[in-house]
């Protein structure tokens, strides 16, 4: 059985005493009554200080981004207690400044390198986007930079990074001849480097009270098929993917989050219809997260970054929303380990092919679809995770801080056995605003609707799950 600890929040409002104030040691050591007989808890010393929540008095919240306002029908999302879109924000290599990159070796757009950048005008640009984007000046929320046509590191060989480091050798040589390739790669990295810090710079300036980051960083590089097919498979980052990370030290200390990407896609395609993908998965995921919450805390300032992992809501070699198993080994997982939010998504490309098929078929179907997933499938664990996170804050935390898991290697999460979700939720609904859900840790869905047609599907949870 799991052990949480306590992480307390650097700074605490102060509240005005309240009937419910009086009413909650009573109401938490009921609900308490009902977590204890699922997870063993215990005390444990403070580790340091977290950022202070997003939204004050919502300690784990789904934000609702689906541009779904066409349909009719419309589930009422708040009985599931997600909030209504508009907290989130994801910017594009097409919708955000002249961000250079390749369609292919043939197809520079923006000059295709960072090195082709006037940064003037790209900042100019980069403006313009997010006055357009984001009208309110005191948007708060969060701001995502979601750039991942290159990377600022040659060691990072993921997509058409290749093609990248071949364009800028060319260039640079046609200048300076007889350079090494170190010398190459230290001039592209200073190039690469100034257009994200300046832009990170300029998107900070302009709404101050968003948190900002880019994404997807860090990385982690630990589920290769050659990785995952080791029966000792542990899911650990390797220690050149540390180092790399450690190397950004100039982008976390630009940053205003940490936004890693989270993704199953490969490991389905590895381990489909076997029961070793869930552990697989689930080490993957979790050894992502636990990368991420630590370079969190070398940004130099008092508080770790606040991190919000970013996931993919539906799987592009099947066309499913995420299964139940999956919400457990992203969300779940996540406010186990003491994130802030998780931000379910789909790329550009869907978002782009969702625009076509609403010209070409009816959207009725569309709408059918992603109303049963998020009243079947999402809707129900986050409700779940909701009630069981703000009970532990309150009992744990005495709503100053944020659950997490002690023993980050054990597989215990913040769930509610069934027989005490209706306990908590007729807490939640009772005439009574009890103190202790307030002053928590966030997590927050962002739930973006994919392209073509999707089909949702549930999976029954391991053994060591409570079914929800």
């Amino acid at each position: 059985l799991g052990v949480f600890k306590f992480n307390y929040f650097s700074q605490q409002p102060v509240k005005k005493p309240s009937l419910s104030s009086h009413l909650q040691p009573l109401l938490s050591l009921i609900l308490l009554f009902f977590l204890v007989s699922f997870v063993n808890i215990t005390h444990a010393g403070p580790p340091r200080p977290a950022c202070p929540p997003l939204l004050s008095g919502q300690p784990f919240i789904v934000f609702w981004g689906i541009k779904d306002s066409s349909c009719s029908n419309r589930l009422d999302f708040r009985s599931f207690g997600i909030e209504p879109e508009g907290r989130v924000a994801v910017f594009y290599e097409d919708t955000l400044g002249n961000y250079p990159y390749f369609v292919d070796k043939d197809n520079p757009v923006n000059g295709g390198l960072p090195q082709h950048t006037k940064l003037d005008l790209h900042i100019q640009k980069t403006q313009g986007d997010v006055e357009t984007a984001l009208p309110a000046p005191r948007y708060l929320g969060l701001g995502v930079v979601r750039w991942q046509e290159w990377a600022p590191q040659w060691s990072r060989r993921a997509g058409k990074q290749g093609l990248y480091q071949n364009a800028t050798k060319k260039l640079l040589r046609r200048f300076f001849p007889d350079w090494t390739k170190q010398e190459l790669e230290r001039w592209s990295k200073a190039s690469a480097q100034s257009v994200m810090t300046e832009t990170l710079r300029e998107v900070q300036r302009s709404r101050p009270k968003a948190l900002w980051g880019m994404c997807p960083y860090p990385s982690c590089s630990n589920g290769s098929p050659a990785q995952t097919a080791l029966s000792n498979y542990t899911g650990e980052c390797p220690e050149e993917e540390r180092s790399l990370n450690d190397q950004l030290l100039w982008l976390w200390r630009r940053s205003n989050a940490i936004y890693p990407l989270l993704t199953l896609e490969k490991i389905q395609v590895q381990y489909r219809n076997c029961l070793w993908s869930t552990t697989v998965a689930a080490l993957f995921l979790s050894n992502q997260i636990r990368e991420a919450l630590r370079v969190a805390s070398l940004g130099g300032s008092s508080d770790d970054l606040p991190v919000f992992p970013l996931v993919r809501s539906v799987y592009a070699s099947t066309n499913t929303f995420l299964s139940l198993s999956d919400l457990v080994t992203t969300i779940g997982e996540s406010a186990a380990l003491g994130t802030v939010q998780i931000c379910v998504y789909v790329c550009i490309s869907q978002v782009l092919m969702c625009i076509i098929m609403i010209i070409k078929t009816s959207m009725t179907q569309e709408c059918e679809e992603l109303n049963l997933f998020t009243s079947s499938v999402l809707g129900p664990y986050v409700s779940n995770v909701t009630a069981a996170s703000r009970l532990c804050s309150a009992s744990l935390c005495q709503n100053r801080g944020r659950c997490v898991r002690l023993e980050q290697d054990k597989p215990t999460y913040l769930h509610l056995p069934s027989n005490s979700q209706d306990a908590a939720d007729r807490v939640r609904s009772s005439s009574y605003k009890v103190t202790f859900f307030t002053h928590i840790s966030l997590i927050h869905v962002f739930i973006q609707f994919s392209s073509s047609r999707l089909k949702w599907q549930t999976k029954r949870m391991m053994a060591n799950i409570t079914l929800i």
